[in-house]
């Protein structure tokens, strides 16, 4: 009987020891330390342990586990029960679930203000280096690099952003950026065609109904993107600082020949 229960352990073991491994091996992705995603995976087999149980089980020196488990608890992956000894155990896996989006969010919003600030600063450069006046124009070629340049261009807004979209599928691939950059505050000016906008866009945004077909875009009243076609493999697009080009995209909004009330 005991040999049986001893089989039966060691393949239990061999069954879990996976998933304890990409358990461990994303823990470090999401900034958790290598000795506190270790004891984490120790812990999580037990009901309960002490440090010195953990020390045995993980051979993380008795100087180093202490560190691990004030990690863990910082983070609120396990909970603490005092006592001499002390005792730890993990939380239920909902609570580590909300924990661990939260230290997504956290590390998106770091990598976003960082994305943001190098922008900041790359902008002032590139005004001292633009190109002479007969460099005015750029060609972007290929849907996804014009979804990317029109992205880019409208993340990059501070006062004012006018679109007129005729094709339906690519206004909706800048539909999320539109309602961000509103949230900034930024003028939005849309014409589309009758078709459902985010509520969220439609009620901060000058709306209007686009009778022609064409894609624009006119940021800050100093840059211009026109698309001349938006088909996957022809899709290609001009992009400007020319003040006479960018004057001529806040016309067409303007035209009643383009855009009605």
């Amino acid at each position: 009987m005991a040999v049986v229960k001893v089989r039966a352990n060691a393949l239990f073991q061999d069954a879990i020891e996976p998933s304890l491994d990409r358990i461990a091996g994303t823990l470090r992705e999401l900034g958790v330390s290598g000795r506190a995603a270790q004891t984490f995976c120790a812990l999580v087999q037990t009901t309960h342990a002490t440090a010195g149980d953990l020390v045995r089980k993980t051979g993380i020196p008795d100087s180093k586990i202490y560190y691990a488990l004030d990690e863990l608890a910082e983070k609120g992956f396990v909970e603490v029960q005092a006592g001499k000894p002390k005792t730890y155990r993990v939380v239920p896996p909902k609570e580590i679930e909300l924990k661990l989006s939260s230290m997504v969010q956290a590390e998106y919003e770091r990598r976003r203000a960082a994305t943001v600030r190098v922008a900041a600063l790359l902008e002032p450069l590139r005004v001292g280096t633009k190109a002479p006046a007969m460099d005015v124009a750029y060609i972007v070629k290929g849907l996804p690099n014009v979804v990317a340049r029109a992205q880019t261009l409208i993340a990059s807004a501070r006062k004012d952003v006018v679109l007129l979209a005729s094709d339906e599928q690519v206004f909706r691939k800048l539909e999320d950026d539109l309602v961000r950059v509103a949230r900034r505050r930024v003028r939005v000016r849309l014409a589309v065609p009758e078709i459902p906008v985010a509520k969220e866009l439609a009620k901060a945004a000058e709306v209007r109904a686009i009778i022609c077909a064409c894609m624009l875009l006119v940021v800050d009243g100093q840059q211009v993107l026109t698309v001349s076609r938006t088909t996957d493999g022809d899709a290609y697009a001009i992009t400007s600082t020319d003040p006479t080009l960018v004057q001529l995209g806040l016309d067409f909004w303007e035209s009643p020949r383009c855009c009605v009330m």
